[in-house]
């Protein structure tokens, strides 16, 4: 296999993935299914299919894989004839009931990772059922702590499970970290919407307090122009009145 960044994937990853021909570049199909042997943990090959209703199929070897990547997988086209499914071999393994050894109910298995260079399962991962304080993550449980398989259930190292490793956030965790970022993001609104109806609230008494002024600086403009028109008005009256009683005296001495 050429070499690649990834050195293991996930089943769940690998189911739909693109396949291409390693020299011509034509699409063959998508992965379908994987041959996983959990007695030996080996994941041997796979099966992809295309056209309508994927009733084209094509199977491939782990080792005709050129190339597995984040888009696609790169396989080499056999000439002879392509190889058969082997027997006994499962799919997924999500819904296995997991229990221990001591004979307590662990949880149940999710998915399972893969070696991209050998084809070898690095873990299988579970979902625990709250057994021991473990709650809501996906835990990586390595192929050595499994003891039997069955159909439905398989039995596993009880100490290996009491210390399984996390693998990723699990979804309690990552709901817990989107609560924590929207009550950040709450606060901080909160926090800017406030100063800003401070700012505002500010800003109207500032403008408030300045048409006060403006208002009482016009009124008293107002005032001082009107008390200057009535006194204007109030002289030119007693004006007229004087002239008019000038006018009377003065016609009075013409007439004796």
């Amino acid at each position: 296999m050429n070499a690649s960044s990834i050195t293991e994937i996930k089943r769940s990853d690998l189911i739909n993935l693109l396949v291409l021909d390693y020299k011509t570049t034509e699409e063959i199909g998508r992965v379908k299914q994987l041959w996983l042997d959990m007695t030996a943990h080996q994941v041997s090959g796979l099966t992809c299919t295309s056209g309508v209703l994927g009733r084209t199929k094509h199977s491939f070897t782990w080792e005709q894989i050129e190339t597995i990547g984040t888009d696609s997988i790169l396989v080499t086209i056999p000439e002879e004839e392509e190889p058969e499914q082997p027997e006994g071999i499962v799919d997924s393994v999500a819904g296995l009931e997991i229990w221990t050894d001591a004979g307590n109910k662990a949880g149940k298995l999710a998915d399972y990772c893969v070696n991209v260079e050998t084809g070898a399962v690095v873990d299988y991962l579970f979902v625990s059922n709250g057994w021991q304080g473990i709650t809501g993550s996906m835990y990586r449980l390595p192929p050595t702590a499994v003891i039997s398989v069955g159909r439905k259930r398989i039995i596993v190292s009880d100490s290996t499970v009491q210390n399984a490793q996390k693998y990723g956030e699990g979804l309690r965790e990552k709901i817990h970290h989107a609560s924590d970022l929207l009550k950040e993001d709450y606060a901080q609104t909160k926090e800017n919407l406030t100063s800003a109806m401070g700012e505002t609230q500010e800003l109207a008494s500032q403008l408030k307090e300045k048409t006060h002024q403006v208002t009482n600086r016009a009124k008293e403009k107002l005032s001082n122009f009107t008390d200057k028109v009535q006194g204007k008005f109030s002289a030119l009256k007693k004006q007229i009145k004087d002239d008019k009683e000038s006018a009377v005296d003065s016609n009075s001495q013409e007439t004796f």
